[in-house]
């Protein structure tokens, strides 16, 4: 029986409850499903890693979409299996012999995952034998992107012997629709439909989502902030990106870098409007068990409506979009197709060992 795991970009209950989706609803009914924790910062690549490796981001080492180097002075794009610091359970299955598939939406996230893995694509960068059969992907910035993926996770299902699978569609909709639009439950109807198409294989199904995602209403830049009390900071935000068209790159998690002055900075934006909690570098490495050498001197998470990041001219500015990164966004859908009683406090990065996939808890 082949193990398919798929994580729903950003898709939260609130946007699941408000749509119709009767063979999501079925799944549940025969099988279980939780509310589970995702891991801080709540953005792609580290919970991802998260999923696919069964561990925390001290272990796998992914600290956000992006780090900032601190010797050379450049943002890096955190998008290659060269910054993983650990294998992932494909790779682990891949060198146990089993076919083990790797579809994403976003390239990125296949450069990062598809280390040893049998086989891998994404909608960016498709097969040239499935584009033969489904014709070219449409733009990843469409709700078409994710029924493609779909559509050709259910031909891999049909053409190959697949034991382990592991899918990503892409937030596009979640970041610029709300539960209720029109648009976002007609989508979530079609991934319905696609995911019922794959029931008629003999599979074991697991869904989750990497986070949630909330509207916002007013972005904070924390550099200005500071600079008005004389200290000078360097800004990197968790969610930076290849793809600022989502969401700009303002998000509700940042991290923080300073010469000195760290404790002043921290008291000064814990008080600031929009600010839900600052930690130091080493408070935020033991709380969310993060890579140490790959945040900050602070970490600033948001409060719900508000995001963090760069402002042109003031410290304050309105902002309308939907987005993630912090706490108000770690809350997201676990289902399974078997009936098993399921933790307490079960986080997204247990999927694949809930289903049987893996040897150890991490």
């Amino acid at each position: 029986m082949t193990v398919v795991t798929i994580c729903l970009d950003g898709v939260s209950w609130s946007y699941l409850k408000a749509a119709d989706t009767p063979f999501i609803d079925a799944l549940m009914r025969g099988g279980s499903s939780t509310t589970a924790k995702a891991m801080v910062p709540t953005v792609t690549n580290l919970n991802h890693a998260s999923i696919l490796t069964a561990s925390y981001p001290e272990r796998h080492g992914i600290s956000g979409n992006t780090y900032y180097d601190r010797v050379t002075g450049r943002e890096i794009y955190m998008d290659d299996h060269r910054f993983l610091r650990c294998p992932t359970l494909l790779e682990e299955a891949s060198r146990r012999g089993l076919r083990t598939l790797l579809l994403t939406v976003k390239d990125k996230l296949r450069r990062l995952l598809a280390r040893g893995v049998t086989r891998s694509y994404s909608v960016e960068n498709p097969s040239d034998e499935v584009v033969k059969a489904l014709g070219s992907p449409p733009s990843i910035y469409t709700p078409e992107a994710d029924l493609w993926l779909l559509k050709a996770l259910r031909w891999e299902l049909e053409h190959h012997s697949w034991d382990l699978v592991y899918t990503s569609t892409t937030d596009y909709m979640p970041h610029k629709h709300g539960p209720r639009d029109a648009e976002m439950q007609e989508y979530l109807s079609d991934i319905d439909e696609e995911l019922e198409a794959l029931w008629s294989f003999d599979i074991k199904l697991g869904l989750t989502a990497d986070h949630g995602m909330e509207a916002k209403r007013v972005n904070l830049d924390p550099v200005k902030l500071l600079a008005e009390h004389g200290i000078e900071a360097h800004l990197t935000a968790a969610i930076r990106d290849e793809h600022y068209v989502h969401h700009m790159n303002l998000g509700g998690s940042v991290y923080l870098y300073l010469e000195d002055d760290i404790e002043r900075a921290k008291n000064i934006l814990s008080e600031a409007e929009g600010v839900e909690a600052a930690f130091t570098g080493d408070e935020a490495a033991e709380r969310f068990r993060l890579p140490r050498d790959r945040i900050g001197d602070l970490m600033l998470l948001a409060k719900e409506d508000y995001t963090l990041g760069w402002n042109p001219r003031s410290i304050y500015r309105d902002v309308k979009l939907f987005s993630h990164g912090s706490l108000h966004e770690v809350e997201v859908p676990l289902i399974l197709s078997l009936d098993r009683s399921l933790p307490e406090d079960v986080e997204n990065r247990l999927l694949l060992l809930l289903l049987g996939v893996g040897l150890r808890e991490r």
